[in-house]
């Protein structure tokens, strides 16, 4: 995969548009931003908060096709921006969602129930 979203100019992530979509994560934006890629996302919700908030992609309605393919084009005739955005998704991500950093909250959240359970 690593070769597949070096080798793309933008990536794309879709879901359904269903409620319980609206609070997922999915990894493979997290994937391409660390990539330094522009994601344009068709997921609304949580999602699509990282993503504009990042500066690193654009969000499209989920199940848009028009809207999805005047994105592409425009994002394919401005080479300039999707590097911009890429580099603003891949700063954001390292920021804000650093793995090790993720890792000692979570381990710190533990520690706290751990606590809090054993009073």
């Amino acid at each position: 995969m690593p070769d597949v979203v070096a080798a793309a100019d933008v990536c794309l992530a879709t879901l359904r548009d269903i409620p319980l979509f609206r609070t997922t994560y999915p990894n493979k934006v997290f994937d391409y931003m660390a990539a330094a890629k522009p994601t344009l996302v068709a997921i609304d919700g949580v999602i699509r908060a990282v993503v504009e908030e990042s500066r690193g992609g654009v969000f499209v309605p989920p199940g848009d096709a028009r809207a999805l393919a005047e994105t592409l084009a425009r994002l394919a005739a401005d080479r300039g921006e999707c590097a911009r955005m890429g580099a603003s998704a891949r700063a954001y991500v390292l920021q804000r969602f650093n793995r090790k950093d993720q890792a000692q909250s979570f381990c710190a959240l533990l520690e706290d129930c751990a606590i809090e359970t054993a009073a």
